[in-house]
This record gives C-alpha cells, sequence and structure tokens, in this order.
C-alpha cells in the first residue's frame, strides 16, 4: 500500500503557488500570516480547521516550500483525480475507520514531508468548529511526530458552504506547535485533544464584527435558509427563503435583515450562531422523544469510478433505530450512533458503505439537509451521555 502513495509533487505545487496564488487567489483573499509554516522542518503532522475550500488553497501557499500531503474524503477525487492526487491527497471514506490511512501517513511521513488532517471531516455549518472527536488525537500520539494547529479566521466569512458567491476579505492564520518534539513522547492523548479544541476554536462571525470587515454583496444571504431553516416566530420548518440582504419566513411573513457586519437586526436573534443554536436545541428535544422520525424524498447517486450514477427515487427515514435508505432493491441501514455527524451540503447528504459512497439530493424542504445533521448529532450525544 505504501508504495502506491504519491508525495505531493513539488514541481507542481510550486507552479500553483507561483501562477495561482499570485493571481487568483490574491484577487479573492488577503492572506495573513507570520510565515511560520515556511519555517518548520518536516515531518510533522497539521491539524487545521476547515471552514471553506479556500483555506487548502491557504495552507499550500502558507507552507510552501514545504509540500504536503492532505487526508481529503473520495468525494473530492470526482474531478480531475489523476491532478488532484499528484497534488498529493491521501483519500478516505468519511466517518469511516481505514487503517491502510494509518500506514500511508506513516509513509508520507518517513520521506520528510507533513501531512494535514482536517479533524472536523466537513466544512463548518455556521462558521464554528464542528465535533472534533478524540480519536484525531489517538492518532496523532501514534504518529509520534510534531503536531502544528492552523486555524483560519475569516475563511467562512469568504465563502459560506450555503452560498454560491466569493466575498473578498482578510483571511488570517493562527499558526501553534501545539505538540513539540521533547513532548511526543510522554505528553497524553487527552491534553492532545484538549490543545487541538482549543488552538482551533474560532467564530468566524465574532472576528468579523471585532474586525469591523463589512461584507456588502447584493446575494448576502441567498441561501442561508439552507442553515436558519426554521422561523423563531411561527416555529414553522422549511419555510425561510432568502433575499438580497433579507430572510423572509413565507408562513407568517417575519422578515429579518443582516447587515454589513454580519449582524441580523429584526427578529429574535441578533447572531447566526445564536439562531443555529436554538435549531439544535429544538432538534435534541424532537430526538429525546421516542416517537421522533425523519422521512425525506431523495434522488439516490452511487459513487462508481469517477462519476455519479442515478440510482433513482429513495426515502430517507432517520428515527430512533438509526438512519436507513430505501431505493431501488436496497435498503441501507445505519444504527444509531454510528455516525457522530453527517456529511452534507445545501443539496445532498453523503452516506459511506464499506463497498461504495451513496449520496441523495433532496427533492423537498430547503434545509432538510441541516436538520438531519443536527438530528444525527444530537442522537448521537444523548446515547453516550445515557451509556
Amino acid at each position: 500500500m505504501a508504495k502506491k502513495v504519491k508525495l505531493a509533487n513539488k514541481f507542481l505545487i510550486g507552479a500553483g503557488v507561483n501562477l495561482y496564488g499570485k493571481t487568483a487567489f490574491k484577487k479573492h483573499v488577503k492572506l495573513i500570516t507570520d510565515g511560520t509554516l515556511k519555517r518548520l522542518k518536516p515531518p510533522f503532522v497539521v491539524v487545521a480547521n476547515h471552514a471553506s475550500f479556500v483555506d487548502v488553497g491557504g495552507l499550500i501557499i502558507s507552507m510552501y516550500p514545504n509540500c504536503a500531503n492532505f487526508v481529503i474524503s473520495v468525494t473530492q477525487l470526482v474531478q480531475w483525480p489523476s491532478l488532484i492526487k499528484s497534488m498529493g491527497v491521501l483519500p478516505k471514506k468519511q466517518f469511516t475507520v481505514d487503517t491502510s490511512l494509518i500506514r500511508d501517513i506513516k509513509y508520507v511521513l518517513s520521506k520528510k514531508r507533513p501531512v494535514v488532517i482536517y479533524p472536523e471531516a466537513k466544512l463548518s455549518v455556521v462558521g464554528t468548529p464542528n465535533i472534533i472527536k478524540p480519536a484525531i488525537a489517538k492518532l496523532v500520539k501514534m504518529l509520534k511526530v510534531p503536531l502544528v494547529t492552523v486555524c483560519f479566521n475569516g475563511t467562512y466569512l469568504h465563502k459560506p458552504r450555503w452560498t454560491k458567491t466569493k466575498r473578498k476579505v482578510p483571511v488570517r492564520l493562527d499558526v501553534k506547535v501545539a505538540v513539540t518534539p521533547e513532548e511526543v513522547d510522554t505528553i497524553t492523548p487527552q491534553e492532545i485533544h484538549n490543545r487541538i479544541v482549543q488552538n482551533l476554536a474560532y467564530d468566524d462571525y465574532a472576528y468579523q464584527l471585532e474586525n469591523n470587515i463589512e461584507i456588502d454583496v447584493p446575494d448576502l444571504v441567498e441561501g442561508l435558509e439552507n442553515i436558519l431553516y426554521k422561523c423563531p416566530e411561527c416555529g414553522q420548518e422549511f419555510a425561510m427563503t432568502g433575499h438580497g440582504h433579507e430572510l423572509t419566513c413565507s408562513k407568517c411573513g417575519h422578515t429579518v435583515t443582516q447587515n454589513k457586519l454580519g449582524q441580523l437586526v429584526g427578529g429574535k436573534f441578533d447572531k447566526v450562531t445564536d439562531w443555529y443554536q436554538w435549531q439544535t436545541e429544538c432538534v435534541r428535544q424532537e430526538v429525546a422523544d421516542d416517537n421522533y422520525r425523519f422521512e425525506g424524498f431523495f434522488r439516490a447517486e452511487k459513487l462508481v469510478g469517477k462519476k455519479y450514477v442515478d440510482m433513482g427515487d429513495a426515502v430517507v427515514v432517520h428515527d430512533k433505530e438509526g438512519i436507513t435508505a430505501t431505493f431501488a432493491d436496497q435498503n441501507i441501514h445505519y444504527k444509531a450512533g454510528v455516525f457522530y455527524t453527517l456529511s452534507f451540503n445545501n443539496e445532498y447528504i453523503y452516506l459511506p458503505t464499506n463497498e461504495a459512497v451513496y449520496r441523495f439530493k433532496r427533492l423537498t424542504n430547503v434545509g432538510c439537509t441541516t436538520k438531519l445533521n443536527l438530528a444525527i448529532e444530537q442522537q448521537t450525544i444523548l446515547l453516550e451521555q445515557n451509556k
């Protein structure tokens, strides 16, 4: 397996940094870094937060001439797989155990190269950290190399997961050597986990307000209804619509406006994160009820080679037993607690099996993928608390 690993191609990385980094990237992002990543001597492991894909380019540019292999989801190899592999990637299925990946990481480190891991395993939902499981700390301890944490501030503001457009903002890197060479053999996994969580703590909306970063674009909140799907006034789900700077409930008509500094005006919450936390608490109460049930209509697709193949209409059910997807002649079931979170975006949820990766495109209800993610997370938390 180790022989099949491609180290990051230094020529391609250099060309990308000089061409893309000096032109397109700088047109959209003002990257603020102190140069620490360039000066560090590999091998080491980088653990970074993941708020948008600009943090991938930001890491590559900030690290060069250090050229790292990135651990990525296999779903990212659908487009230009040969080129992406040449840039240095270690693909895996999200939220699954892959022992071969550990061997691949060790191989890269043995060649005096860095490895980059995103422990949240998916993009930030509201510009704050997703769940970071302790398993990443155990892996770092096993690898016996220094750990570097990189926390980006501003990448979510540049392109939130729910929007189609990019916004030019200052992006700041906070780089720390979280585990020094002297600590590698003595530090505990619990302490490593504590340091990772502490060092990767961020809030992009707070960063925007504190640094007076104004974002004034015509489609400021268009798409935000995919994340803020429940009306705080009437409680109706999947009735929010975004237009310009306004979010409006199609049932009760209540409207909230977002200003240039990211603050919400005219509603019960003045922060996106507070609205999302309220939704989380609502879902937690639902999941705690024995009668909880989510049912949604989707279109199933299977990743075959370099593309997704249509598998027909599907029904996805989530209840106290877990999550079940029924389509064609198949029935895929995951027991409650198997996933601690869900890979999703505005349109799709992703469900990996041992044999394949499936994605399911929602056919109704804007925001249902966000609710399903919250339900899975809260169900797992409740199960762990009740052990």
